[in-house]
């Protein structure tokens, strides 16, 4: 329960999202040690994904500063030694299964031509959607009301893409389209609306490389979404589970903790 309050003090993460993301570091390392993967981690393995993270990209650095970032680490984040390894070794296991994963990502899958216009509100994009269907075009549909002036000055261009690279409402609605068929404004927050037309559909294309690169970034998330059924899991609380009053107890400690650090 220490660790668990340190981790959620130290993610800002409600209670309960922080228990999912335990959860998931813990099917990770009980997976990553076994076929198809076989993962194994030494402590020389350990820091040298350290050092890594802490020189950044294309930058080295010096065993003093590496010594003083660590030491930054522990200070900021209130874990030990022990801990902070273990939440390492957890991202280098997280590493190393993402990287075989994406070995396996297709480079080429059924993908649809996607236009999209970012409106002020449902309204504005219930009415963009019923001008197209009496025969506006996109394009010129794109330059007088989009929000993004980038994108209406392309004509809601956003180009090939291939299932699993759109925000997920995004990419069931590309994907159930015809060609030619525009969707109902949708709601993505309380910022963006957006109506999209799909105008090409291929059944198998060459994905492009920006495209790709977000298939990979997604794998082991796909992974664990099919994977988390052979797992059973348990929370322990106070009565059943992780229950109101347990989650009651953590937001207070952790209360107790920020006026601890205030007071200091």
């Amino acid at each position: 329960m220490r660790y668990f309050l340190k981790r959620v003090a130290m993610s800002g993460e409600p209670a309960m999202e922080m228990l999912n993301t335990l959860t998931q570091e813990q099917i990770i390392k009980l997976a990553a040690e076994n076929p198809p993967f076989n993962i194994s981690v030494t402590e020389e393995d350990l820091d040298r994904f350290a050092r890594n993270i802490a020189a950044g990209v294309d930058r080295s650095i010096s065993e003093e500063e590496f010594k003083e970032w660590y030491r930054q680490q522990l200070n900021k984040t209130r874990l030990s030694d022990a801990e902070y390894r273990d939440l390492l070794r957890t991202g280098y296991l997280s590493t190393k299964m993402g990287e075989y994963l994406a070995q396996f990502v297709p480079t080429q899958a059924e993908q649809v031509f996607v236009n999209m216009i970012f409106v002020e509100n449902y309204a504005i994009g219930t009415m963009v959607k019923e001008k197209y269907e009496a025969g506006e075009d996109f394009a010129a549909l794109a330059l007088e009301h989009s929000v993004d002036p980038a994108l209406g000055e392309a004509g809601g261009k956003i180009g090939w893409v291939p299932q699993g690279v759109l925000d997920p409402m995004l990419d069931r609605v590309a994907f159930d389209l015809d060609v030619g068929g525009i969707s109902n404004p949708i709601s993505l927050d309380q910022q963006r609306v957006v109506v999209m037309m799909i105008s090409e559909r291929a059944a198998a294309r060459e994905i492009d490389e920006p495209s790709l690169a977000v298939l990979k970034s997604k794998v082991l998330d796909d992974w664990y979404g099919e994977n988390f059924s052979d797992f059973e899991v348990h929370f322990h609380g106070f009565d059943n589970g992780y229950d109101s009053e347990t989650n009651a107890w953590v937001n207070w400690q952790l209360m107790r903790r920020q006026q601890r650090q205030v007071e200091n």
